[in-house]
């Protein structure tokens, strides 16, 4: 055992044996005039409640993450030792619950709330992903929840009053310190969600919401503000504070459906955006760009501290929060290790708590019965790397064309949610691929629409996307959507005339992750097919196993390639 990963055991022993030597440096604290206050938190746990092999760390011999259960120990310890030492616990949970994983997915959250309730979390932040399952089932999962939903920008586009399913704002009173808590959900929701599923629904403008009831809150009475919000830190936060100060251009708009390498969010401002241009908050919690921060972002000007821990159930966040009882300000914070605040869920550092385990264990039981059908083979695990190196997505695109006997298909990155292992490929590990059940759609569309489509992909700093059916090549160093220096399909060259035969999803025909144009597409040319993603993977494995997608020419870069001349039209007519 490394020594970073063995502190971690050691400080779990010290936390649950409630060790004297820590107890007695503990009591001296006690009297230094700081309240300690221990801020637990989570953020697009996506499901990922029960423990599951670590395949993005190593795909091969992937550690096991001990789920919710090795949490809720980690939280237990973290409990007992405050109550020892006059510490306050908060544990919070800012959005994205339950789509992502099988068991969450397949209980449509329910069994994620259960493990929520048993833990006993404090108040809650709904996220985009939460309404993936309707409106109606958020709120079914609001109300069953033991603790309050909180979110101030959620409202009726009716009437403009928020959800009575959430609270609009929350004040806690830890001994004597008040924090005022306000929520947030990104408005980015809006585009990223089907319209049916947030019909009559309003997402408010982030920072004049957070001004408002910063101002409610502080006029009540409130010490401290903090922020539990579901929008994230940029990636890389050094770029993203010179994007702050003006020093790099705005980036393209990332992909809607989980941007995990983008820096920014869409439709909005980011989490260190937010807290540099609204002041008054003391802290806050985010998520939504799955962008774990070992050590908290803290704002130079306002002086906010910023938590976000990485998602899918692999770790939970723990900061210790110093405030000054005498002058009721935060003071600074401590980590919990040193590593700093993120604490990864090893399950053989962190043993399951048994409690917890069987308040999850039916839900584990039912979903994996129904995952555990072997549906194909792989030769070799399949990663996910940019568009040309993209394994999975080739996969993926390639079952999109197989299925339909299409000329194009194609898949955006953020929809495709985790790497798939060599050998015996089951129904959970094309679910844990295509968790969001979209439906494929077949269209008519002209050559010209199908390179604005690629070409959009392109263009400025966007990530790409993964294409089946054709062979393309580009040169960044020319214009924005004239990038492309060659284009076939179907073997042939691109012909701006021609109809081609298209299959994509309902999520990206719905003009997602950039590609509003495409809902200007006649109703007439779109094919609902009623068959989702994951079944179009199954049936293309259980016919061409074992699978060997491998790297070809259906997305390269040639710096300097002469465009072929066939290319050189005014397409965007």
């Amino acid at each position: 055992m490394s020594f970073k990963r063995g502190t971690i055991l050691l400080l779990l022993i010290i936390l649950a044996m409630g060790s004297s030597a820590a107890l007695s440096s503990d009591a001296e604290k006690k009297d230094d005039g700081i309240l300690r206050l221990n801020l637990l938190w989570t953020n697009d746990v996506h499901g990922h409640i029960a423990p599951e092999p670590a395949r993005f760390m190593n795909p091969e011999f992937p550690p096991p993450l001990g789920g919710g259960p090795s949490a809720a120990r980690y939280i237990k310890a973290v409990r007992a030792r405050a109550e020892a030492n006059g510490e306050e616990v908060l544990l919070v949970d800012v959005g994205d619950m339950f789509q992502g994983a099988p068991i969450g997915s397949m209980t449509e959250g329910t069994s994620v709330i259960e493990y929520f309730n048993a833990i006993g979390y404090d108040f809650a932040v709904p996220g985009n992903h939460d309404f993936d399952k309707g409106q109606e089932n958020c709120e079914r999962l609001a109300r069953l929840s033991n603790f309050p939903w909180v979110c101030s920008n959620l409202a009726s586009s009716e009437t403009g009053e928020l959800v009575d399913w959430c609270l609009p704002q929350l004040m806690l009173d830890v001994q004597g310190i008040k924090i005022g808590v306000i929520g947030i959900i990104t408005p980015a929701t809006k585009s990223m969600s089907f319209e049916e599923n947030i019909e009559g629904l309003d997402f408010l403008n982030m920072p004049e919401t957070i001004s408002e009831y910063r101002d409610r809150l502080l006029s009540d009475g409130a010490d401290l503000i903090m922020l539990g919000i579901h929008e994230g830190l940029p990636f890389n936060p050094d770029e993203g504070w010179k994007r702050i100060v003006g020093a790099t251009e705005t980036e393209t708009a990332g992909d809607n459906q989980g941007t995990y390498g983008s820096n920014y969010s869409n439709n909005g401002m980011n989490l260190m955006e937010l807290v540099h241009a609204v002041p008054g908050v003391d802290f806050a919690v985010g998520g939504h760009t799955h962008r774990g921060y070992h050590h908290p972002w803290i704002d130079p000007v306002n002086h906010t501290m910023c938590f976000e821990s990485f998602g899918n159930g692999s770790s939970i966040g723990h900061a210790v929060l110093l405030i000054d009882r005498e002058t009721k300000t935060l003071v600074g914070y401590e980590g919990t290790h040193d590593r700093g605040t993120l604490i990864t869920l090893f399950e053989d550092e962190i043993w399951p708590d048994e409690e917890i385990a069987e308040v999850i264990r039916p839900h584990v039981e039912k979903t994996e019965a129904a995952m555990a059908r072997v549906v194909g083979a792989s030769a070799f695990p399949l990663g996910r790397g940019g568009p040309g190196a993209n394994l999975v997505g080739n996969l993926v695109t390639d079952a999109m064309i197989d299925y339909f006997d299409a000329d194009f298909s194609f898949q955006n990155m953020g929809g495709l949610r985790a790497d798939m292992p060599g050998g015996d490929l089951t129904s959970g590990d094309v679910f844990a691929v295509l968790p969001f059940g979209n439906e494929l759609v077949v269209i008519e569309m002209e050559g010209t629409m199908v390179r604005r489509v690629i070409e959009r992909k392109l263009a400025g700093r966007s990530g790409g996307i993964c294409i089946g059916g054709a062979k393309m090549t580009f040169d960044k160093g020319r214009e924005d959507y004239d990038r492309i220096v060659e284009l076939e399909i179907g073997g042939q060259p691109w012909d701006p005339s021609a109809t081609y035969k298209v299959v994509c999803t309902n999520f990206l025909l719905e003009g997602n992750s950039g590609l509003n144009f495409l809902t200007g597409i006649s109703s007439a040319k779109i094919s609902p097919t009623g068959v989702i993603t994951s079944d179009a993977v199954e049936r293309y494995l259980e016919k061409n196993s074992p699978v060997r997608p491998k790297v070809d020419d259906r997305w390269v870069e040639s710096p300097g390639q002469a465009q072929k001349p066939y290319l050189a039209v005014d397409y965007l007519q």
